[in-house]
């Protein structure tokens, strides 16, 4: 045992420490950075969390953590001098801050986590993010309050690499950190219950089933109806197709179920209205789109309408009448919830450029569609927010 804790320290230095699994910090007005872990990261093991290195033993107690961690040497070979291991975080989990005398470098390769150093915002780490730490900085890294983490950590000059444990991250510390990290802003500028509908939207239309249902909850304590909740994930189908918009409505079905065997009777509120208008459906949606985005666009001669009459059609009598027409959600909230579908989904830059030019001329700000890319890059990273950023930008000019 005493070889297997020398091994943490050296190689991976990934200790964590002592966390309540339901600590919950005050919103303070950011939509993610709220501190509690969702009922479906916690029904999540070690052995289900999807990662691409070996999961390996998990190991404790020991001085410099508690909670689950668990450890894989990922060489093998001493030749090498190039010591590395797999480490996985259980949500909510940290090690004390600590620094090395050869430095480190941590990849990270699945889930959420957090790397911090001392006197320095923390920074939110997604798979594919690099951290390298100099010698003798003081820091600390683990799992998001929500999120499973597993990253690579690499001993940098082992030969004189040493690791100094220090005091504990303290709940407030951690707090602190989740709220102020380097990927968490200022979305004051959407309300709580537009934040919601973000973060659902982009969570469904990247299939992301394993943060979805803290989003769901949010949106229902955001003030949300279980019908206006609904209606985002029906009018996923439009953009992302059925499979992604029926697994979201499933996972809805599963957090309402949790809810009420807790004895939370959530409010279904009204129902959405059926459409029985007698004209010319294809002209109705032709409508609605010329008010969304101030253009007429009724039979276009040019483009994808031209190439795929077909197409068109369903587009207007199917999304713009059909759905938009269905109440309950604003055409700005539903523009709101377009353009996180399409930034779930990525590789849709010239769809997502006339959705947030329908977004401006709507009347959402640039400062509320960037607040909106800020949730994104919280829940999804950088990927998923910086193509749209890029569009925003030459959008708005």
């Amino acid at each position: 045992m005493k070889k297997i804790i020398s091994m943490i320290s050296i190689l991976a230095n990934c200790a964590l420490n002592v966390i309540a699994q339901n600590l919950v910090i005050e919103r303070q007005g950011h939509f993610s950075a709220a501190i509690s872990v969702s009922a479906f990261a916690t029904a999540q093991t070690a052995e289900s969390f999807k990662q691409p290195y070996p999961l390996g033993s998990k190991l404790s107690p020991n001085p410099n953590f508690t909670g689950d961690v668990w450890l894989s040497a990922v060489t093998k070979e001493k030749e090498l001098n190039v010591p590395m291991a797999n480490v996985t975080f259980a949500p909510g989990c940290r090690n004390s801050w600590h620094s090395h005398t050869g430095g480190q470098i941590l990849i990270a390769t699945a889930g959420i986590g957090y790397y911090q150093e001392r006197g320095k915002t923390a920074r939110r780490l997604f798979p594919g993010d690099i951290v390298e730490i100099a010698p003798g900085v003081e820091h600390w890294h683990g799992a998001a309050p929500d999120s499973w983490f597993a990253h690579i950590a690499i001993s940098c000059n082992p030969n004189i690499n040493k690791p100094t444990w220090l005091q504990p991250v303290t709940d407030e510390e951690y707090a602190t950190a989740v709220n102020t990290s380097t990927s968490v802003y200022d979305n004051q500028a959407l309300s709580a219950r537009e934040q919601a509908i973000v973060a659902i939207a982009s969570y469904t239309g990247k299939g992301d089933l394993e943060h979805l249902p803290l989003a769901l909850t949010e949106g229902l304590k955001s003030g949300m109806t279980v019908n206006e909740i609904k209606e985002i994930l029906i009018q996923a189908y439009a953009y992302c197709g059925f499979p992604r918009s029926l697994r979201a409505i499933q996972t809805f079905m599963k957090v309402l179920d949790e809810r009420k065997a807790r004895d939370i009777n959530d409010t279904m509120g009204k129902e959405a209205i059926s459409a029985e208008q007698e004209d010319n459906k294809y002209d109705r949606g032709a409508a609605i789109l010329q008010v969304l985005s101030g253009v007429n666009s009724a039979h276009p001669k040019s483009g994808y309408g031209a190439f795929a009459p077909a197409i068109d059609q369903f587009l207007k009598e199917h999304l713009f009448a059909d759905i938009f027409e269905r109440g309950l959600l604003s055409y700005r909230e539903r523009e709101l919830a377009t353009v996180s579908f399409l930034a779930g989904i990525g590789g849709v830059e010239p769809m997502a450029a006339g959705h947030i030019s329908i977004c401006l001329h709507l009347g959402i700000t640039k400062e509320q569609l960037t607040a909106l890319l800020n949730i994104v890059e919280i829940n999804l990273g950088k990927q998923s927010s910086e193509p749209l950023r890029k569009v925003l930008k030459s959008v708005s000019k």
